[in-house]
């Protein structure tokens, strides 16, 4: 609406001036250097097509489309869908979490999968361990496991809205870099079908 809007500010500038230029042209005024009006007016004309041109073009979005803002490469990972459970039968997974929590601030990718393989080694239907992982792999760009790690924690969290929206997301993101549209699509619908829970 705001471009349309815009665009027809432009198209009544460009004719107030032409107009104005050809009432300058019809009473005989011409400047000191006796410019030709009609080339004037041509050169006005182009010059409003460019930047009309550069106006639109600067207008058009080249942002990844909405909703990939979920899956951010920053060292700050940690998303609401994993929030660390905290009744007493997950101490031992809640501690290695925080161990791969520390790893990975470090930078230190590879030890902070060993410890999520190693919550996976005692509960191995976790959920929010095989997203990590999944957002793990995005961030060492292997996009063909973190769609794996994130299709499992869907088989998983079932009932965890967040946490399959954000492993869809994960999926989107993995099947972008692996220039399947297929998938890319599905994991968008599905994350739209989701935000209505």
């Amino acid at each position: 609406m705001l471009l349309n809007n815009m665009f027809i500010l432009w198209v009544r500038i460009f004719n107030d001036v032409g107009v104005g230029i050809f009432r300058l042209r019809r009473l005989n005024i011409t400047p000191a250097n006796d410019i030709d009006f009609i080339t004037m007016y041509n050169f006005f004309r182009l010059t409003i097509c460019l930047l009309l041109s550069i106006f639109i073009i600067s207008c058009a979005s080249t942002s990844p489309p909405v909703g990939d803002d979920i899956v951010e490469k920053s060292a700050d990972y940690k998303y609401t869908a994993w929030q660390i459970n905290d009744s007493k039968t997950y101490e031992a997974i809640n501690a290695l979490l925080e161990q791969a929590d520390v790893l990975i601030k470090n930078k230190n990718v590879n030890a902070a999968e060993d410890k999520l393989e190693r919550v996976l080694r005692i509960k191995p239907d976790y959920a929010p361990a095989w997203s990590r992982l999944s957002w793990l792999a995005l961030q060492v760009n292997d996009p063909e496991r973190a769609l794996q790690m994130a299709k499992r924690s869907n088989s998983f969290a079932q009932s965890d809205v967040k946490l399959q929206t954000l492993n869809w997301s994960f999926i989107r993101a993995a099947s972008q870099q692996l220039n399947d549209e297929e998938t890319y699509l599905q994991a968008d619908r599905k994350i739209e079908a989701l935000k209505a829970f």
